[in-house]
């Protein structure tokens, strides 16, 4: 087995520089609008700035990490997975794969974790962190298992969408307030960097495999049912809990 040449050397560290410039790219602005505001407009005093620094530095090496094992790994995985299940033409298949990715992506949503460990600190365990994060995760599987059938059958969007949001509006009134707000923020922490890419992947990967005419409208919106579906869950929550607090 021959080793690698210098240029071959070179040319991993000029892709890896260029990866973490990238990741660099990423967070920059998130961090001068934190510093702006920290150092000019409250005019504070960064305490403990080395650790802040390692953690920055940290972050954007990990989002360089993550995104390339997303782009080479995670993301073709989901795609030959859709290839598979659409030469199967079973749609049982197809609503149980989309069970199961929805539930086991959503568990691994990092800020979703983040989301109930802070709600079960605010309601003093009255709604457990477990409870939560299980509910919705429930919630995306069923909305992207919905999805995924529709692209399936060939069914548009819109009549999908329309008896989904008018059952989301009616379910807000009769929800506590508190739930209101946690269920569609519980949708947007669990549409993340895990579930996104796999869901995208699903979509277009069953419309492109089943020959679907347009892509863009049989291929996409399987996000959103994946975010749908959580707010329902929670609204329902809320119905039978009561207010937490």
């Amino acid at each position: 087995m021959k080793g690698l040449s210098l240029q071959d050397v070179l040319g991993l560290v000029l892709e890896l520089l260029r990866a973490l410039g990238e990741g660099l790219r990423s967070v920059a602005p998130v961090i001068g609008i934190l510093l702006v505001f920290q150092l000019l407009v409250l005019r504070q005093p960064l305490e403990n700035w080395r650790e802040i620094a390692i953690g920055l530095g940290l972050t954007a090496v990990g989002l360089v990490i993550f995104l390339r094992g997303l782009e080479i790994g995670l993301t073709p995985l989901g795609e030959q997975a859709s290839e598979a299940l659409a030469g199967r033409g079973s749609l049982f298949l197809v609503v149980l794969f989309g069970l199961a990715l929805g539930y086991g992506a959503t568990l691994a949503e990092p800020a979703l974790q983040i989301l109930a460990d802070r709600v079960e600190n605010l309601t003093a365990g009255a709604l457990t962190s477990t409870l939560f994060v299980q509910v919705v995760a429930i919630g995306v599987a069923v909305g992207i298992a919905l999805g995924a059938s529709r692209i399936v059958l060939g069914i548009e969007t819109t009549p999908f969408f329309i008896p989904i949001l008018a059952l989301v509006l009616v379910l807000t009134f009769f929800a506590p307030e508190r739930f209101t707000g946690l269920a569609f923020d519980a949708a947007l922490a669990t549409t993340g960097p895990v579930t996104v890419p796999l869901t995208i992947a699903l979509g277009s990967g069953l419309a492109l495999a089943l020959g679907r005419g347009d892509v863009l409208i049989f291929g996409f919106g399987l996000v959103a049912f994946a975010a749908l579906g959580p707010v329902l869950c929670v609204l329902v929550l809320g119905i039978i809990l009561g207010d937490p607090t």
